[in-house]
């Protein structure tokens, strides 16, 4: 079956489209505009309850690697060394946070009538969301998608607005 996961993460200024395809065992599609999006290829294994891929190129990309149930994702977006492990739990309320403590966010999110909306980030900083859920997966795996798109915008626009040493970003 084909289904898909698409809608906005921030409002119509400021924010980002999410607009991908999935499958029984895939996730593939955009985050972001053409110009300044990026690529999502993510590899679902319903049977492993994992979730494994790239957002983005192999270069500038940032990978994947989280565990699922229906009820809950966990585990690391963007690498061991520079990436940060997220935990989200729900059915019909899905909250739960990307990143550590200080420099994190929290996901507080609704499921309703084949959509998820909320807030990602807090209720000043933080983004509204407003995407349509995958038939393929449980809502969660939606969620994640939602939380992926944040996260991958505010690694983003930490480096563009980091520091002018000279030297490369990683």
């Amino acid at each position: 079956m084909t289904s898909s996961i698409s809608g906005r993460v921030g409002g119509t200024i400021g924010g980002f489209t999410v607009s991908c395809v999935t499958t029984g065992g895939r996730i593939t599609g955009r985050i972001g505009g053409d110009v300044f999006g990026a690529d999502i290829d993510l590899k679902v294994d319903s049977r492993l309850g994992a979730i494994t891929g790239r957002i983005g190129g192999v270069v500038i990309g940032k990978s994947v690697d989280i565990k699922f149930k229906p009820d809950r994702v966990f585990g690391r977006l963007g690498g061991t060394v520079i990436g940060n492990d997220v935990d989200i739990l729900g059915t019909d309320r899905i909250t739960g946070r990307c990143g550590g403590a200080n420099l994190g966010f929290d996901c507080n999110l609704i499921v309703s009538h084949g959509s998820i909306t909320g807030r990602l980030g807090g209720g000043i900083y933080g983004k509204s969301v407003d995407i349509r859920i995958s038939e393929d997966f449980p809502p969660i795996v939606s969620a994640l998608m939602a939380v992926i798109t944040y996260y991958y915008y505010r690694v983003m626009q930490s480096r563009s607005s980091g520091s002018s040493s000279g030297r490369g970003g990683n």
